[in-house]
């Protein structure tokens, strides 16, 4: 059994960790699972290349900051008015540009073919 001491180290070692990656898992799910369905590989190795890198943003990015630039790199497919609002942001391209440059340096580390 832990002493109180030893166990209040053992949670500040593991703060950093947990701060620094920070996606939940349902997001990290859903980001695995569409990414093996656009892979054409085996869906073992798929599976492996995409959890490495949903791994590799997260380690770049906090979850709140991917929500925000996937949110905006795919509303400006929105046709019309609804995706105008998303066109019209300042400094969206520069956002969308981030977004894109994020997921091909994760998807070349992790071994997968770039779009």
């Amino acid at each position: 059994m832990l002493r109180p001491a030893a166990f209040s180290v053992a949670l500040l070692c593991a703060m950093p960790l947990a701060v620094a990656n920070d996606f939940p898992t349902r997001a990290r799910v859903d980001y695995v699972l569409s990414c093996m369905q656009d892979s054409r590989v085996s869906p073992q190795e798929s599976m492996y290349k995409c959890s490495c890198a949903i791994d590799a943003i997260a380690a770049k990015v906090r979850y709140r900051e991917w929500v925000d630039l996937s949110t905006v790199a795919n509303g400006i497919t929105i046709a019309g008015e609804r995706g105008g609002v998303m066109r019209d942001i300042k400094n969206g391209r520069k956002l969308i540009d981030g977004y894109r440059k994020l997921q091909a340096s994760a998807k070349k580390q992790c071994f997968l073919p770039p779009e």
